[in-house]
């Protein structure tokens, strides 16, 4: 009887696991694409208030007046790496590096979308 239930618990894992993989990594991904945007959309509102763009996310986790909270609490995407801010000139972008933590890869995700 245990045998059996082993079984049958095995045969279910083996036609669900897969989907249930696939609806994390896009939930995953769905967050990512998200948080990058929050991020973009702070920066710019950073630019506004400061005259320039912020040089790293890192430089907007200070608060804008002393005695404030924080501008933003930066976090790390759901692969555990940090987003990263890029800037050519006035332009600007948010980077999340995706699940295999190598920058400027087939699995980034990045807001404004970059061209192709």
């Amino acid at each position: 009887m245990i045998a059996a239930g082993v079984v049958l618990a095995g045969a279910l894992l083996m036609f669900v696991g897969p989907h249930v993989y696939f609806m994390i990594g896009t939930g995953n991904r769905a967050i990512a694409s998200a948080k990058c945007r929050e991020y973009y959309d702070d920066a710019v509102f950073w630019t506004k208030v400061h005259g320039q763009p912020p040089s790293r996310l890192e430089e907007m986790e200070a608060p804008l007046r002393a005695g404030e909270p924080a501008f933003i609490e930066a976090v790390d995407d759901p692969w555990g790496n940090p987003y990263l801010l890029e800037r050519d000139g006035a332009d600007m972008r948010v980077r999340c590096v995706g699940p295999d933590g190598q920058a400027h890869t087939e699995d980034d995700i990045v807001y404004p979308e970059e061209a192709r």
